[in-house]
């Protein structure tokens, strides 16, 4: 029986849905927060929102955060196709939302670097990569550093595909990638039609 589960599962993941639309409303600051960071090639220190962010989808109240830190988000609608969380890096983040997800500005806009770290370099605790800590008169919270330390060491090998990717399109490009929690009400991915699914017996 697991194993008809688990190829059930790995169906259900290879078809995702189209949603009307998502619109980005306001940054949440309940849980987040900006901070300064060094980013890029040359790390130039800039300062960021980090956390959640209020959208809606097809009328759905949503907060979702960002997986791709070079990237603007506008207060705006966008066309979106919603996905699972499936892929190496991206199931680490989704193990984060359904195990620590934050409680305060301070927790949300470590998870929300966390993400960043994880998806686009070595999640070390923002030491290296294109995303780091910034120091001197722009520094990083210090509050904000721990929580991304713990993170990171508690995601470390950890994975879940319950969670949300919505690929947000402008005029047919995709111009951004956010996750958020599985909801309990409105759009998720769908699934195969019964008729397309084959269980091993």
């Amino acid at each position: 029986m697991a194993l008809k589960r688990l190829i059930l599962l790995a169906l259900l993941a290879v078809s995702p849905s189209f949603a009307n639309t998502l619109i980005v409303l306001s940054a949440d600051t309940t849980i987040g927060e900006n901070v300064w960071i060094d980013t890029g090639p040359s790390l130039t220190p800039t300062q960021e929102y980090a956390g959640g962010i209020n959208v809606t989808v097809d009328g759905y109240a949503r907060v979702l955060f960002c997986l791709q830190i070079f990237v603007q988000i506008n207060a705006a609608t966008y066309n979106t196709q919603l996905d699972f969380a499936d892929q190496p890096n991206v199931e680490r983040a989704a193990w984060l939302l359904n195990n620590e997800y934050p409680t305060d500005a301070t927790t949300g806009a470590a998870l929300q670097l966390t993400i960043w770290d994880i998806m686009n370099d070595p999640a070390d605790g923002m030491y290296s990569g294109q995303i780091q800590r910034s120091t001197g008169s722009t520094a990083t919270p210090a509050a904000v550093l721990t929580d991304v330390a713990n993170y990171e060491t508690l995601s470390v090998g950890k994975t879940s595909t319950q969670a949300v990717v919505y690929y947000n399109t402008l005029n047919g490009t995709e111009v951004q990638e956010l996750i958020g929690i599985w909801p309990g009400s409105g759009p998720v991915p769908e699934v195969p039609e019964p008729s397309g699914i084959i269980l091993m017996r």
